[in-house]
């Protein structure tokens, strides 16, 4: 990923002692906003396999799985931001919800 489109760089230059002590910085401070998008992935794979008897749940498992299934602008942009392809995730995602709907049919 590009970190200058989202201006993570404040100058354009030689880098030194303190650009580099600077870069780390900013690398952890990427990861840990990568972090949070990969748990938003998580809690979605989550409700999309959960099976709660709650009205409340249901409604979100049914989010959850048009989520993966609609291939939004809004799921391309949390893949990215967490540093996936939208298209493995998406993959992933619906083996998961496919073995966790099987092991419920075969309980």
């Amino acid at each position: 990923m590009n970190y200058d489109i989202l201006n993570l760089y404040e100058y354009y230059g030689i880098y030194n002692d303190v650009d580099s002590v600077h870069d780390n910085e900013l690398s952890e401070e990427y990861m840990s906003y990568q972090s949070i998008w990969k748990a938003v992935i998580l809690q979605a794979i989550i409700d999309s396999t959960s099976n709660y008897k709650r009205m409340e749940n249901k409604i979100e498992k049914i989010k959850a799985n048009n989520w993966f299934n609609d291939y939004s602008q809004d799921f391309v942009n949390v893949c990215h931001f967490a540093g996936y392809s939208s298209l493995s995730v998406q993959n992933k995602a619906k083996k998961i919800i496919s073995d966790s709907k099987f092991k419920i049919e075969t309980k």
